[in-house]
């Protein structure tokens, strides 16, 4: 697994993502968010690698809209905006 994160812009675009999540798939404890996000970051580095996903587009997981995507750098972080 790699050492990147993931974060959102605002508390809000995250509870949107997580209430989606959790509408499709169940309730999660906050080891199963951590894990999720670990999940997420390897997933959007991937499909960025592969050419299937441009940072600044909305980035989707197994069906669910994570957000738009962007990466800081200099933390090695893909944050992640909802719509507005």
């Amino acid at each position: 697994m790699s050492e990147l994160y993931i974060d959102f812009y605002r508390g809000k675009d995250e509870d949107t993502f997580l209430a989606a999540w959790e509408n499709k798939y169940g309730s999660l404890s906050d080891d199963d968010i951590d894990e999720l996000y670990a999940e997420i970051a390897d997933a959007i580095e991937k499909a960025v690698k592969e050419g299937t996903h441009e940072v600044g587009k909305p980035f989707v997981y197994k069906d669910v809209l994570v957000g738009k995507s962007d990466f800081n750098t200099f933390h090695s972080l893909y944050i992640f905006e909802q719509d507005k």
